[in-house]
């Protein structure tokens, strides 16, 4: 009998140490697990240059997904042919994009010189961006016409070559058939330099012509505008009809956008490039559907972000885009009945 109750004490006290054994290591996987969920929840936006439209836009956004969600969002700098290699190479997680440079990226078209294709859409309509091309009211250029096909001797400010915007003033040149080299053979000349830098050349007269894409308003047009007179070229129907196939959209600057720029009180037709939002084709469903939910059952708050947010629209946000939705985001606006 004394053996029994020896032999029983021995059992009961192993599966003590078995059951304890298998709570630490269930606890342990549960705490592999949360810090996994966890750390896919701390993610990485690139957005645009430091301080610019896009950079605090996204820095509103990601405040507002953080005090909505669990959701952990850091922003850093980045640019719309910059963004792509940063999802592609692990640096991000979450990126803003444009359609022409996305439909590039995806081909392996130039600018790029390798297929960049590990991003998928949240949505799009988030802050489009407007061409503004200023001019000094001390010239006597009034049209795109008066520059190309006048061949004026105008110095020109211009964002880095390569740079988004660059791009886009490069396919305005095609149109019009002309190069740099052709500008600085008419007495002209092309200062290359982000779009701050462009500001502190026009306003001290070393150029006459800046070109940047802006959410409305632009708030380097209106600093520009309180330092140095200027007016706002308009693009024509044929250049815009033109640009079409880039994936511009023909719009307008709305009169009295600016009331302190020369021609504010009118209309300038230009061209628009939509912003969309995209993630990195792994990141889990779940978080991606979380962030398309707050966004989109709290979209009122986006305009407090950023005046340009004021516009944006769910049905538009899903119409357009060059790039399949990601699943998470796909789910949510197939329950919302957004689409089919």
């Amino acid at each position: 009998m004394k053996k029994i109750v020896q032999l029983l004490s021995i059992l009961s006290f192993s599966l003590v140490i078995v059951a304890c054994g298998n709570n630490e290591s269930n606890e342990a996987n549960s705490e592999e697990n949360n810090s996994s969920d966890s750390a896919e929840k701390t993610l990485t936006w690139t957005t645009g240059s430091d301080g610019g439209g896009w950079y605090s836009t996204a820095g509103g956004m990601a405040s507002m997904i953080g005090e909505e969600s669990d959701i952990d969002i850091k922003v850093i700098p980045g640019g719309a042919l910059e963004n792509l290699p940063f999802i592609s190479n692990g640096e991000a997680d979450l990126a803003w994009g444009q359609a022409p440079f996305l439909t590039a990226g995806i081909n392996g078209e130039d600018p790029f010189d390798e297929v960049y294709d590990d991003q998928l859409a949240i949505g799009g309509d988030f802050s489009p961006v407007y061409f503004h091309f200023a001019v000094g009211a001390d010239t006597d250029i009034e049209s795109f016409d008066d520059i190309f096909k006048k061949e004026a001797p105008i110095k020109m400010g211009v964002t880095p070559q390569n740079n988004s915007e660059e791009l886009i003033f490069r396919k305005i040149m095609e149109f019009y058939d002309v190069t740099y080299e052709d500008i600085e053979s008419w007495g002209g000349s092309v200062f290359h330099g982000s779009i701050s830098e462009q500001a502190d050349e026009f306003q001290n007269h070393n150029v006459d012509f800046m070109f940047a894409q802006l959410g409305l308003p632009g708030s380097t047009i209106t600093e520009v505008a309180n330092n140095r007179d200027l007016r706002l070229l308009p693009m024509s129907d044929e250049l815009l009809e033109f640009l079409e196939k880039e994936y511009v959209i023909p719009d307008v600057i709305p009169a009295d956008t600016y009331t302190e720029v020369e021609n504010g009180d009118e209309e300038i037709p230009t061209g628009v490039l939509d912003t969309i939002l995209l993630a990195e084709k792994d990141l889990s469903e779940d978080t991606v559907y979380e962030i398309t939910k707050t966004l989109n059952d709290d979209s009122e708050k986006l305009g407090k972000i950023q005046e340009s947010l004021e516009s944006y629209s769910i049905d538009d946000a899903v119409t357009d885009l060059p790039v399949d939705f990601h699943p998470g985001a796909e789910k949510y606006y197939r329950e919302n009945d957004i689409i089919e």
